[in-house]
């Protein structure tokens, strides 16, 4: 080696998805590592040497920076004891075009830069960067692309009334992936909601089914497992009293339609118990409805850090919710209060949007490692989730209480 040539300190990082495999005695880690060792035994000439420590992370994603290993590479970085990280393809080192970003700043800072020893990018140059960059864009367009395939076929499969998947309702089994009535289910079903016609609130129809011991429904989760059989709370029965689905229904993004599956409630039960949600819903007279813990109760915080609590003022026979700085805590501090409905309602809203949004779920997955069926449920369980928070919400608003 030329003795005039500055040593160039080379890290090599390798990464694997999963864990399958990295028992064995030679492993993917270990085919990379050697990959990488051999490129920089060609480059000697330029003065590359392989630093002692090993960067492996194994059964980690590319799609997030939490990871052990790069963790300690970035650091070393940082401390200047790495000039160059070699990587047997790009996306060992990042799925994410943000994350990469990131990365590259750090690099920039500290004169550092990468090589993918298949791929030949090396970021030291103008061109491998904008090639990069590319290539990254085009990995994260053809991910949200699938998203959007995905999202299409669960709108258009749900206008023609075919159940997408996602816990059973109550009522029902899946049967060759459809909803089958089940019938000792579906008198449960009919039974709660007689029940809450007779009863004053929901609250007070949870208080009635735990004396009866009534239960959600067991499901069997994938892993082997099951989930469920505990004590309904207001949650699931403000779900399953609007749940469409008991109408013969399927429903997206609040959109109902004529579903393959059989109606297990009657017109005339159904609209009794929506026509009593909606009293409610407007300030009804069941005065047990009031009650409230707060949604963000231990979540929200002063300019200054200090927890705010949840209070109230009476005026007549309206009641308006605030969240509101501990009187014992104000000291110097301004006795600042703000509307519990106005701020929940913001909160709320905003993740009912996050939620339902495809796009932003997707962006949250940017690892390519999920199959399309993986991406699939996910992206269908949180159109429920938003679904569900929308209706939760609507019910939660009561005017005439002025929270």
């Amino acid at each position: 080696m030329d003795r005039s040539k500055k040593m160039v300190r080379c890290a090599i990082y390798t990464r694997k998805s999963t864990e399958d495999g990295l028992e064995q005695e030679y492993n993917s880690l270990d085919a990379q590592y050697d990959a990488c060792t051999a490129y920089a035994l060609s480059q000697r000439h330029e003065g590359w040497t392989v630093v002692k420590d090993r960067y492996d992370d194994g059964g980690f994603s590319g799609g997030t920076l939490e990871r052990p290993g790069l963790k300690r590479l970035l650091a070393d970085i940082e401390a200047g004891k790495v000039d160059i990280i070699l990587l047997y393809k790009i996306d060992r080192l990042t799925r994410s075009l943000s994350d990469f970003a990131k990365i590259v700043e750090i690099l920039d800072r500290k004169g550092a830069s990468f090589v993918s020893i298949t791929q030949s990018f090396n970021t030291t140059t103008s061109m491998g960067r904008l090639t990069l960059n590319m290539l990254l864009s085009f990995a994260q367009f053809e991910r949200e692309v699938t998203g959007e395939r995905i999202r299409d076929k669960i709108y258009a499969s749900k206008r023609k009334g075919i159940w997408m998947g996602g816990p059973v309702p109550l009522g029902y089994d899946v049967i060759d992936r459809k909803l089958v009535v089940n019938e000792v289910e579906a008198e449960r079903v009919r039974h709660i909601m007689h029940l809450y016609l007779k009863a004053g609130s929901v609250p007070e129809l949870v208080d009635v089914l735990a004396k009866s011991g009534s239960l959600t429904k067991v499901q069997q989760r994938k892993d082997g497992g099951t989930r469920g059989g505990v004590h309904l709370k207001r949650g699931n029965l403000y779900h399953l009293l609007s749940n469409r689905i008991y109408r013969g229904m399927t429903v997206h993004k609040g959109e109902a339609f004529e579903g393959e599956h059989e109606a297990i409630v009657a017109e005339e039960l159904w609209d009794q118990v929506q026509a009593k949600l909606a009293k409610q819903g407007q300030g009804g007279s069941s005065r047990k409805v009031s009650a409230r813990t707060g949604v963000l109760a231990g979540l929200i915080y002063n300019a200054e850090g200090t927890p705010m609590v949840l209070t109230h003022t009476q005026k007549g026979n309206r009641r308006f919710h605030y969240y509101a700085n501990r009187y014992e805590n104000i000291g110097d501090s301004i006795a600042a209060r703000v509307s519990a409905r106005d701020i929940e309602d913001i909160v709320l809203g905003q993740l009912s949007q996050t939620l339902g949004s495809g796009s932003q779920i997707q962006s949250m997955m940017l690892d390519g490692t999920y199959k399309a069926d993986q991406l699939h449920n996910v992206i269908l369980r949180c159109s429920q989730l938003a679904d569900e928070l929308t209706a939760a919400k609507y019910i939660r608003n009561k005017p005439s209480f002025g929270m």
